[in-house]
């Protein structure tokens, strides 16, 4: 069964657009979980580290985590939405579409509070070292 002129406009723009949006998110947190778990030492000194500044660290990297699998699941349901879109099952594909974006969006919001939270663990440290270098 081929799909309606609707569902055809929703493969060719919405779910192409989404999809790629998802995948580029993912590669983006991905990326910055890898470049702080690979640079910890320089961004915290995490072995003389204060609990707080390791607090926000590990943080960030919880915060990095629920956005990758939040954007895997946006991922996965744009997909089961284009699915929809191509057998034929009504407009349900609308709400597979809404689905993903609330994740990508709420998946953003955790990347952004992770960045805040490496931000907040290397300042810490900037601090920490500042304030040892002076006395």
């Amino acid at each position: 069964m081929l799909p309606d002129e609707q569902a055809k406009i929703f493969l060719q723009y919405d779910y192409a657009e989404g999809k790629a949006l998802c995948t580029q998110f993912l590669t983006i947190v991905v990326a910055v979980l890898v470049f702080s778990l690979a640079f910890s030492e320089k961004i915290a000194d995490f072995h003389k580290a204060s609990k707080l500044v390791k607090g926000l660290l590990l943080t960030a990297w919880c915060l990095f985590m629920i956005a990758i699998i939040l954007g895997g699941v946006a991922l996965y349901d744009i997909a089961m939405a284009a699915g929809n879109a191509l057998y034929g099952h009504d407009t349900s594909y609308y709400e597979g579409e809404s689905a993903a974006m609330t994740m990508a969006i709420i998946g953003g919001g955790s990347f952004i509070a992770g960045l805040i939270a490496l931000m907040l663990s290397a300042v810490g440290t900037v601090f920490r070292r500042h304030r040892n270098s002076v006395n």
